[in-house]
């Protein structure tokens, strides 16, 4: 309504219809295969009450919203609700990747959003630790679900590092081996045993023959699409060294057709596509790999003596681990003859310097009382301790082991644990673009623990200068992440010699050693035939003329210019004497 006092009042009626909203096509959310990842649908509720939600979705195997089945969807008033929504792809590409997610509701009528997704070729994966004492075994298990919709056939192959650094192909994986002897695949083909294989993570001893198979490529092993494989790895070390290897697991389709997967132009030239192409350009197989570090655990056993035990019945234990002697209650009870009560009892603990070297160690040394020894003649108490060393970074470090018993006396004894310097965990090699032209290289790494970690980055001294590394400091994501991504770059202010460095990352528990390489620029010749182009219309013939210097030479009377003697004659005039 309008009203003026010259031309009066205005009337309009005015009727509002509310249209049902369009559908919101949200980003099309990548993926590699065989994992997942996350995209959040956002929610709005503009009224003043909450809104109960019902939601449709046309394809919830690839694309799951995390709900409370059993809780209904509710839309505080005034709010945005964040809805994830987990994406896992089944082929390479695009292919069926589609979704429509649609809620409904009385008051708000319906919502609807449209998402797309596309696997990508698996990267690297996270590398396998496995930690065993040197003589003894020890095993992990890799697990792997094949995440396409079709039958396929898998070939698992247990090679060497240097394996990452060619064109992988079927013909190159069929013929790759590992020549650390320390690794073995215990698979029995064409399926794993499920009934042996849980037990050999409990033993302590080596599997007898006749159980298992040692191997390093198991070929042919048919997986039904959703279906898992559990793949185990022994590891016996020889050696304290550190070791690597690398399991390859490549997936072809069981009908023999190549997968309907096109490999780019740039993804060609990259060593690490994990895909392997066959002659006509086609992507023939799918590559999971997995790499594997070989560890070792010193494991001693320590005998501590303990000279002047005086055995009292009355004393009692206070705290502590606790060693009980008792002569009729333990077969292993030493034995009393002087007629005082036949129970004895030590407690013992590992004491360290400073909280930072507890810090240090405390999760990395194990201790554990195993035998007991008395004489009773000269009052000597032996305790035997094994004691477990496994170090994840260089250390040297002392602490020292307090017993007490309960009769009365404290023993202190000084333990030193040193852990020298591993072998390099990788070989990075850096191509330069041109000269004072940056290069870089990325990868991704993670904590060894559920839990962020802060790290430092540093080249050691030596390294070339032409090298950096971002970020220098920082956080780790924790272990099972998609990690935290470290650059290496590489800006070459000259040719002409070998550009190398060592990088350093670490981390309060853990460290990480790089070897990197700078490398010249790749030249291709050129393939066309060189021809001269002259711009000049002028074609002149010239003659040559050869002078003859002997003659010019016997021309000259005096010397030249470039003689000791400057303008002396050639020839003497009179007679020496």
């Amino acid at each position: 309504m309008f009203r003026s006092d010259v031309v009066g009042e205005f009337w309009y009626a005015l009727k509002f219809n509310v249209e049902k909203p369009s559908p919101v096509v949200l980003p099309d959310i990548g993926c590699e295969l065989g994992k997942w990842a996350y995209i959040y649908i956002p929610l709005t509720n503009p009224t003043y009450e909450a809104l109960v939600l019902k939601m449709v979705n046309s394809d919830p195997s690839h694309f799951a919203v995390e709900t409370d089945p059993k809780q209904p969807l509710i839309v505080p008033p005034h709010s945005t609700t964040q809805l994830p929504v987990r994406f896992f792809p089944s082929a390479l590409g695009r292919r069926n990747h589609r979704a429509t997610i649609t809620f409904k509701c009385p008051k708000f009528g319906e919502r609807a959003f449209h998402l797309t997704g596309s696997g990508a070729p698996p990267e690297r994966m996270e590398a396998t630790t496995i930690s065993a004492c040197i003589g003894e075994y020890s095993s992990t298990m890799i697990p792997f679900e094949n995440p396409t919709t079709e039958n396929v056939v898998v070939d698992i192959v247990l090679a060497d590092q240097e394996l990452l650094n060619q064109h992988l192909s079927a013909s190159v994986l069929s013929q790759a081996t590992c020549t650390e002897s320390v690794f073995h695949l215990l698979v029995k083909q064409p399926r794993v045993n499920e009934e042996w294989v849980p037990s050999i993570r409990h033993k302590r001893k080596l599997i007898p023959n006749d159980i298992n198979t040692y191997d390093k490529q198991l070929l042919g092993i048919r997986l039904a699409p959703k279906e898992k494989l559990e793949i185990p790895v022994l590891f016996m070390p020889t050696e304290m060294k550190f070791y690597k290897a690398v399991v390859v697991i490549h997936v072809m389709r069981e009908n023999g057709e190549n997968w309907p997967y096109v490999v780019t132009a740039k993804s060609k030239t990259h060593l690490n596509r994990n895909v392997t192409v066959a002659e006509n350009g086609k992507t023939q197989g799918i590559l999971w790999i997995y790499p594997i570090n070989g560890t070792q655990r010193l494991e001693q056993r320590v005998e501590l003596l303990l000279i002047g035990v005086l055995p009292d019945a009355t004393a009692g234990p206070e705290a502590g681990n606790s060693a009980v002697v008792d002569k009729e209650e333990s077969s292993n009870a030493p034995e009393v003859t002087d007629g005082s009560p036949a129970t004895l009892e030590f407690l013992y603990e590992l004491q360290y310097q400073s909280d930072e070297i507890r810090s240090q160690l405390e999760s990395l040394v194990g201790m554990q009382l195993v035998e007991k020894e008395w004489d009773t003649e000269s009052r000597i108490v032996t305790l035997i301790f094994n004691v477990v060393f496994a170090p994840s970074k260089p250390m040297r470090n002392e602490a020292t082991v307090t017993i007490q018993c309960t009769a009365g006396g404290l023993w202190k004894f000084p333990l030193v644990f040193i852990a020298t310097e591993p072998e390099v965990d990788d070989v990075i090699n850096i191509e330069a673009v041109g000269l004072n032209k940056e290069s870089i290289v990325g990868f991704k790494l993670t904590s060894q623990t559920r839990y962020p970690e802060p790290f430092t980055a540093r080249f050691l001294a030596g390294s070339d200068p032409d090298f950096l590394v971002m970020p220098k400091a920082g956080e780790l994501l924790p272990a099972g992440t998609v990690g935290t991504h470290i650059t290496v770059g590489y800006k070459p202010r000259m040719y002409g010699k070998k550009h190398t460095a060592t990088l350093v990352i670490e981390t309060q528990s853990m460290q990480w050693t790089y070897v990197i390489n700078g490398l010249p620029p790749q030249t291709v010749p050129p393939t066309v035939a060189a021809k001269v182009v002259c711009t000049s219309s002028y074609i002149g013939s010239f003659t040559v003329r050869q002078r003859n210097f002997i003659r010019e030479n016997l021309k000259l009377i005096t010397t030249g210019a470039s003689s000791p003697i400057k303008g002396a004659p050639l020839v003497l005039r009179k007679k020496q004497k």
